[in-house]
Parts: C-alpha cells; sequence; structure tokens
C-alpha cells in the first residue's frame, strides 16, 4: 500500500508542478489535495462521523483504501480483539481491490494531465 500511495503522491504533485508557473504556487496548488486526502483518511476523520455530503471524499482518498487494508489486515492477525475499533472507525472489509482500482486509474490520469500540462502549458521545446 506504501508503493501504491507513492505512485499517487508522486503523480499529482508532479501534475501540479507541471500546471504551476512556479514552485510556490506549486506548493500552494498541492496543499488542499493534500489535506483533504490525509483528513479524510479515516481515522481523522471517519466513516461513521463524516456527514452524508462528505461521504463520497472516502471513494477517492487513497490513504483511506491504504490505511483501511492496513488496519483491517492488522486486526486479522491480532485475532480480532480490536473489533470495536474497526466497527467505530467504520472500515469494511473486501475493499481491497476498488482501493487499487481507484489509486491506479487516478495515478493514470494525473500521468496524462501531467503530460498534457507539460506540452500545453509550459512551452517545452527540444
Amino acid at each position: 500500500w506504501t508503493l501504491l500511495l507513492f505512485f499517487i503522491f508522486d503523480a499529482l504533485f508532479q501534475c501540479v508542478a507541471a500546471v504551476a508557473p512556479d514552485g510556490e504556487q506549486a506548493m500552494t496548488m498541492a496543499t488542499p489535495w493534500l489535506v483533504v486526502f490525509m483528513l479524510f483518511n479515516g481515522v481523522v476523520v471517519t466513516k461513521a462521523t463524516a456527514p452524508v455530503f462528505l461521504r463520497w471524499v472516502f471513494v477517492i482518498s487513497p490513504t483511506s483504501y491504504a490505511l483501511q487494508a492496513i488496519v483491517l489486515r492488522m486486526t486479522e492477525s491480532s485475532g480480532g480483539e480490536n473489533n470495536f475499533y474497526v466497527k467505530s472507525m467504520g472500515f469494511q472489509s473486501g475493499q481491497d481491490m476498488q482501493g487499487i482500482a481507484v489509486i491506479l486509474c487516478m495515478t493514470i490520469l494525473l500521468r496524462l494531465l501531467h503530460v498534457l500540462a507539460l506540452r500545453f502549458l509550459n512551452n517545452i521545446q527540444k
């Protein structure tokens, strides 16, 4: 999961860097995305406590899928002692493939946008 998170955030930051005219604006543009993905990771804001109109963010949050998979795997290996914690966080098993698919699709989309931004917004010449 760590490698998948690396891929998605690397693609996100490269896409933002390609769109932004300078480094300062790139950091400013990347911060909201990073904050949203970090807040909606399933621990800071949980699926159980999130307002209904914001629950869609968990569907696109790569950190939510990663933390859910890691916590569920750790709970299984501990013999299910922490089932209260898992239930209170709103974690659901069986979403690993959906998470992998979402992360890979977002990575590919961001890489494509990165290339298009480099091509059309930055006037790169050979």
